[in-house]
């Protein structure tokens, strides 16, 4: 998009949105699109986590003593944390492939994202472009 330099500087700055009226035209549409008349009940999605393992680690800060069953997670380059995260993945993405609209959800995230994009105005000679 090209703008003669002159329009550029006669109007001073690009329009832009009034922040309250942005603010407030944006709380509307998530309030109205929120409320939906569908009554609709989704299955519950049940959910078994692996256990997780505890050790008994305890540190002492300047005489408190302050436990950490779970440090052995910290160490993310372990053969046993490796696991874990593989079983706790199994258990998140096992979830996720279960709801019903998450299609529906991503389809709509990438049609709001998909738009024309234009970089930051910068002048060359008399000319702004975009």
């Amino acid at each position: 998009m090209i703008i003669k330099r002159q329009f550029f500087f006669r109007f001073g700055k690009l329009p832009m949105l009034n922040s309250s009226r942005f603010f407030a035209g944006t709380s509307l549409c998530l309030l109205l699109f929120s409320c939906s008349e569908e009554n609709v009940n989704y299955p519950v999605i049940s959910v078994q986590y692996p256990v997780t393992k505890t050790v008994e680690q305890t540190d002492d800060y300047f005489g408190t003593k302050v436990s950490d069953p779970y440090r052995w997670l910290e160490n993310d380059t372990a053969a046993e944390v490796e696991n874990w995260v593989k079983q706790q993945n199994q258990v998140t993405f096992g979830y996720l492939d279960k709801i019903p609209f998450r299609k529906a959800i991503r389809q709509r995230i990438e049609d709001i994202f998909n738009y024309p994009k234009y970089s930051q105005p910068y002048l060359v000679g008399d000319y702004v472009f975009f």
